[in-house]
């Protein structure tokens, strides 16, 4: 019996890392941080291109460069269209969901991806800060028992921010003690 019970704890933690993977890559013991999201969210000024600027690793966006999301609203949902280039074959690379305010008016978002494997319903995707027209910064948070996995998102209205709109957004995110030092420029040259 002792054999099974280690044979099924592998199973539990093998399966449990492998789901973790699927929403980011940046983990930390214990219960996810607390955070502030935009209080009164306008889903109206938000919808539109965005480009990735930063942002922590993640599986599900592995090798890609020239990143965008584009939002639109549909109905009470909001459409998610993410578009990026493969390194390697310069092909395009998209995927298509939606995503609801969890919390109406604030910022927590659920966003769905049906088509990626594993992926839940309403991964949280949370406004910490915007002004709508140049950054938005974007944070993910998961519990996972006795760790939780984070992702964090610096995106902009254009493809070559300047730089006091980093660091706007950059400052969200030292205000709310989340790590910079994790975050990953995304390439948008030669897109």
């Amino acid at each position: 019996m002792p054999n099974h019970s280690k044979l099924w704890l592998f199973l539990f933690i093998a399966a449990a890392c492998h789901r973790t993977q699927v929403d980011a890559q940046v983990f930390s013991i214990g219960s996810c941080p607390s955070v502030s999201v935009v209080s009164n969210f306008d889903v109206d000024r938000y919808v539109g291109k965005w480009f990735e600027n930063r942002n922590y690793f993640a599986i599900f966006q592995a090798g890609l460069d020239c990143v965008t999301a584009e939002y639109a609203k549909d109905g009470d949902k909001i459409s998610v269209k993410n578009v990026g280039t493969r390194k390697i074959l310069r092909t395009k690379s998209t995927v298509i969901g939606s995503a609801r305010q969890l919390e109406p008016p604030n910022g927590k978002l659920g966003v769905t991806f049906p088509s990626i494997p594993f992926a839940p319903v309403d991964s949280p995707y949370w406004v910490l800060g915007t002004d709508y027209d140049s950054y938005s910064v974007v944070w993910s948070c998961t519990n996972r028992g006795f760790f939780n996995s984070q992702i964090a998102w610096i995106l902009t209205r254009e493809q070559f921010p300047s730089t006091d709109t980093i660091n706007n957004a950059l400052a969200v995110m030292a205000s709310n003690g989340i790590d910079q030092n994790k975050l990953e420029i995304t390439n948008q040259k030669k897109c």
